[in-house]
């Protein structure tokens, strides 16, 4: 089912399915989620939870071994409605026998979204609901437009840090030949991804993650870049499916929670 919420400076679409956005618009009409199209990506933004990344075969959880599904599984799930306001929404997925066979563990996984102005918050809750101490990878998958105005191109844009060392990094479809790109540990952590020239776009802020990749599929000149904020391993861990061996696995204590938000806004 697809739900939307509004104020009067913006909506916000999504699916219960996955609890995945679809379209963050302003109320001019401008849209700057990107909209869904199999030949470069099916998705717009899926929720990686508890795992982020491929899996070959199985994941490795306290030496058991886990059929456990690509970005995991809450990307698949339905979610019920929890709470509804005009401009905000809680939706709620927990854990049951076919999560419980691929991840040994009893949660509660919310995914609320919520409209401050033009802004756009998601924030992903966790609650361990078990007796033993619940590991676990998280992340966001939002996929933007670029180019974001009309007559431009992806060459036309940058990604923009506030840490002082960290340059800005001129978009080119070449850079994503070996897949993402990781940033790690930024004092700030905040993206804008902006035109080079009228630094129109948009601000990413990820304060409770402590990694951000950027990622465009490979070879297809596709008209978007995703900006994933995750609690994750690192690229070169990839073909290292031991979850607790994961740079920045994640760890709640019975009956413990955690909150993980992201928000964007329009930068004029």
């Amino acid at each position: 089912m697809n739900m939307t919420i509004q104020n009067e400076f913006a909506s916000v679409t999504f699916k219960t399915q996955g609890a995945e956005l679809l379209s963050w618009k302003m109320a001019d009409g401008k849209e700057y989620l990107w909209q869904r199209d199999p030949a470069y990506w099916a998705k717009t933004s899926p929720v990686l939870f508890p795992y982020v990344g491929p899996v070959p075969d199985t994941v490795n959880i306290h030496g058991t071994e886990y059929k456990l599904p690509r970005h995991g599984f809450v990307k698949d799930a339905e979610f019920a409605v929890e709470k509804q306001e005009d401009a905000c929404v809680t939706l709620k997925t927990v854990s049951d026998g076919a999560t419980m066979s691929v991840y040994p563990y009893a949660f509660e996984f919310t995914v609320t979204f919520r409209l401050d102005g033009s802004a756009l918050e998601a924030v992903y809750g966790v609650v361990n609901k078990g007796t033993d101490e619940m590991p676990f990878l998280i992340g966001g998958h939002p996929a933007f437009f670029c180019p974001m105005e009309e007559g431009a191109q992806f060459t036309d844009y940058m990604l923009r840090f506030e840490d002082e060392d960290i340059p800005d990094l001129h978009l080119n479809y070449p850079m994503f030949d070996n897949d993402a790109i990781l940033y790690e540990n930024l004092k700030n952590r905040t993206v804008r991804v902006i035109h080079q020239e009228s630094k129109k776009g948009i601000r990413f802020d990820f304060p409770d993650y402590q990694s951000v990749a950027f990622w465009t599929p490979i070879q297809k000149n596709a008209p978007f870049i995703c900006i994933e904020p995750w609690n994750a391993g690192t690229l070169a861990q990839v073909p290292n499916t031991n979850l607790l061996e994961k740079k920045y696995v994640q760890f709640l204590g019975a009956g413990e929670a955690r909150d993980y938000k992201f928000s964007v806004r329009p930068c004029e």
